[in-house]
């Protein structure tokens, strides 16, 4: 007998024979538009001003569902690159969204476009801090696509996206019910890569709750009983494992799982990715006890970053220096380390609340009055920063 979600999903009449030519035909428009929107959106995004962008609506050529599909996919792309710029890509296709065909197949695929649009939009302001916002952008997304039972698996990756700012937003006790929920449904159509990625959140919310065992359960279920994972995932999973190897004391598995993630970024040339697995060694040697040589680690890894001109992650990884230069007993080497990263998030125009933290770690190292757990704090601050930028300097950072 089908179960409950079989006959759900049944139709209770035969489909005619020309509603399957009409899929058929769309579906080989719809290839057709998403190959030729490869080279059309990229010269109309390379030749346009950024100013200008918004203006790209009314061009006939973005007016394709291929067009709009691939507009979505290059502001992702472009999130954590430029992420003002993948704002300004993700609005432009909530516009371009209005402005696609209305008929047959065409109505559902409207819908669906419109409501991604605005999940595009609500995920880069989450990643920009403007959590509120985000949160009225899915909200309008899920708004789209409601009441429409075809769209259940397109309705369960909004969800996800809500369910990754709530974390951001601390709002824990929402989010956990609804990655639950999307998991389900991502195995209920056999999407096994949303499936593996709704599993990585659950097992990171179970991380920020600090409840590394539990997280490195769900994490090892999810390598094990899903054979053929793509490398990325993989390479996901064993940096997780690996973290949550670390803080539970378990250093043997945690050197084996990190180990490996640098070994897959490195045969996908990856060269950033492998560089932060690389960091996670170097907190590993520290957390082993062995402060000079996970600082040794950590100084070419920090300077990939900085060749990159990623002045925040070079000064997290510099943090991470800090610390176990202060362990090691060098305070002179951390706080000229230290001044060196607050002048260098100066340069590069970061957030003027990281910059004041990282001044009064200097002044702290300089006076003797710092501990490895001060820098720790003040990595933990900055970190933080991503997520909520508005938030106020701890208590045991301020003089």
């Amino acid at each position: 007998m089908a179960d409950e979600k079989d006959r759900d999903n049944a139709l209770p009449f035969p489909v005619p024979e020309r509603w399957v030519r009409s899929y058929e035909a769309f579906a080989y428009q719809l290839a057709r538009e998403r190959s030729e929107a490869v080279g059309i959106v990229a010269r109309l995004l390379r030749e346009t001003p950024r100013k200008d962008i918004p203006t790209l609506a009314e061009h006939p050529e973005l007016q394709t569902f291929g067009a709009h599909e691939r507009l979505i996919s290059t502001a992702s792309a472009e999130l954590t690159r430029d992420p003002q710029y993948a704002l300004l890509l993700a609005q432009l296709a909530v516009s371009l969204s209005e402005r696609l065909p209305i008929d047959g197949h065409h109505d559902v695929t409207r819908t669906q476009a419109r409501a991604y649009a605005w999940k595009e939009v609500g995920k880069t302001l989450s990643f920009l801090g403007r959590q509120e916002e985000a949160l009225e952008a899915f909200e309008t997304a899920r708004a789209e696509i409601e009441d429409n039972g075809l769209l259940a698996h397109a309705r369960a990756i909004i969800r996800l996206n809500l369910s990754i700012t709530y974390q951001e937003m601390g709002r824990y006790d929402e989010a956990g019910p609804i990655l639950a929920e999307c998991k389900e449904v991502f195995r209920h159509h056999g999407d096994t890569r949303m499936f593996i990625l709704a599993g990585l959140y659950e097992g990171h919310l179970l991380q920020r709750l600090r409840l590394y065992r539990q997280a490195r359960e769900v994490y090892l279920l999810l390598l094990t009983s899903n054979p053929g994972i793509d490398p990325d995932h993989l390479a996901a999973l064993h940096n997780a494992i690996g973290f949550c190897s670390i803080e539970l004391g378990d250093y043997d598995d945690a050197e084996h799982h990190l180990t490996t993630t640098v070994n897959i970024h490195k045969q996908l040339r990856q060269p950033l990715d492998s560089a932060r697995a690389e960091q996670g060694l170097g907190r590993l040697l520290m957390r082993r006890g062995l402060h000079h040589d996970g600082v040794a680690h950590l100084r070419p890894v920090r300077h990939q970053f900085l060749k990159h001109s990623l002045a925040e992650e070079a000064g997290l990884c510099g943090l991470d220096m800090v610390e176990g230069m202060l362990l090691a007993g060098e305070p002179a080497k951390a706080e000229t380390l230290a001044r060196t990263i607050t002048n260098e998030f100066l340069a590069a125009g970061l957030s003027s609340r990281a910059v004041t933290a990282l001044g009064y770690l200097s002044e702290a190292i300089s006076t003797r009055q710092a501990s490895a757990e001060t820098a720790a704090e003040v990595r933990e601050y900055v970190l933080s920063l991503r997520t909520t930028p508005e938030r106020e300097l701890p208590s045991l950072l301020q003089s």
